[in-house]
């Protein structure tokens, strides 16, 4: 019975809708028959046939979904897939869309969407890169354009200055335009003017970490206070970055951080001396940390204060780029081709080609297995049975 009416319903649609540019049953990309729901025994609300056969969800997806909005008839849902359409919104895009923010389907497309479009074309954002942002964030699309989305595109214009900054920020973090900017951000931004720091430094805030700028603002001023003491200075970028890693983290978790790099063997002022050097250096997981350190100290015999003077390192992925990298190198000093006082340090910091280029293609007629050994990052010679001869290279 309830097949009948949907083939019944779907016919009537196909004559109403034929001389339209978006036939989304009987000619859509994501049309699959109604016998492929995870059970044909049970009748399938026309919600869940739309979100299946119109916008692409799967079964069980859509079934999630028809829990939060309602289609009744295909007409104004019909419309919005068609506005997607028209801005080069391709079929993940809308599914994408659709299961994040199934009411979307309910707006009245002309009213509530396209203005919205065109208020991000206008300002230099369409097609894919649109596309992306929105899926990222689709909230944004339930935001007022006039009460919210265009203040907050001002406030950004005051720092960030031009269209094109403004649309790297986007890129960056979608959620910029679901921010409070009226309370925390605005506040915090007043907070890190009174402390000296320059616009260049708040700009470079807002484009790369805006997440540091909507804590709590009692709390954003207590990590501006630590900051200073710890000596950072404000017109220079690794203050910023010290905004943002304490920013992100609660005191908890600077002190759980604080045991795990103690336990490891650093003293309290090597941690922050490293802290100063590269914040980064505490935004790392707990586990990152064991690792690293482990692998520094206990396989290269390094003292904690090398890794201090160089917190970067820890930054870099063992897998990938330190045990590699090393493996190399000892292959290189094995053979006798490598001097056994090379810093290694600046050996792991050069970049990718540089690296390629000094050790791995430079000697490959001399050991014609370096390339292969490195490319497939298997460590021919192991380092947990390093010689104490490689292990004097090792120390800086």
């Amino acid at each position: 019975m309830f097949h009948h009416f949907l083939r019944s319903r779907l016919l009537r649609i196909s004559i109403i809708h034929h001389s339209t540019t978006c036939l989304y049953f009987l000619q859509n990309p994501f049309l699959k028959s109604i016998t492929t729901l995870s059970n044909p025994n049970d009748q399938p609300s026309f919600t869940v046939f739309y979100l299946v056969n119109s916008c692409g969800l799967s079964d069980a997806a859509a079934l999630l979904v028809s829990k939060k909005v309602r289609v009744e008839t295909p007409e104004k849902p019909d419309s919005v897939l068609c506005l997607f359409q028209n801005y080069d919104f391709d079929k993940t895009h809308i599914t994408n869309l659709i299961t994040k923010c199934p009411s979307l389907l309910l707006v009245q497309p002309d009213k509530t969407l396209k203005p919205k479009f065109e208020f991000f074309l206008d300002l230099g954002l369409s097609g894919h890169n649109l596309a992306k942002i929105l899926c990222s964030n689709p909230y944004i699309l339930e935001r007022s354009l006039k009460k919210h989305i265009m203040p907050y595109i001002d406030f950004l214009r005051s720092h960030l200055h031009t269209n094109e900054n403004i649309v790297s920020a986007l890129r960056r973090s979608a959620r910029l335009l679901t921010m409070d900017i009226q309370k925390p951000m605005v506040s915090n931004v007043s907070t890190l003017q009174k402390h000296g720091v320059p616009e260049s430094g708040i700009s470079k805030l807002i484009m790369t970490q805006p997440s540091a700028l909507v804590v709590n603002p009692d709390r954003f001023s207590e990590n501006m206070m630590t900051i200073k003491e710890l000596g950072f200075n404000p017109v220079k970028l690794m203050f910023i970055r010290a905004v943002y890693i304490l920013s992100g983290i609660s005191k908890l978790t600077w002190e759980a951080k604080l045991e795990v790099y103690k336990s490891e063997g650093w003293s309290e002022n090597e941690v922050v001396f490293a802290f100063k050097r590269q914040p980064m250096c505490m935004g790392i997981s707990e586990k990152k940390i064991r690792k690293a350190s482990d692998y520094f100290v206990n396989k290269m015999g390094w003292k904690p204060s090398v890794i201090s003077r160089n917190p970067a390192l820890l930054n870099l992925s063992l897998e990938k780029r330190i045990h590699p990298r090393c493996t190399v190198m000892q292959i290189l000093m094995s053979e006798g081709v490598i001097d056994k006082d090379l810093n290694l340090v600046w050996v792991l910091k050069l970049t990718e080609n540089d690296f390629m280029e000094k050790f791995v293609i430079k000697n490959q007629e001399k050991i014609p297995k370096i390339q292969r050994v490195y490319q497939n990052m298997i460590g021919a010679v192991g380092l947990d049975n390093s010689s104490k001869e490689f292990c004097a290279i090792q120390k800086p």
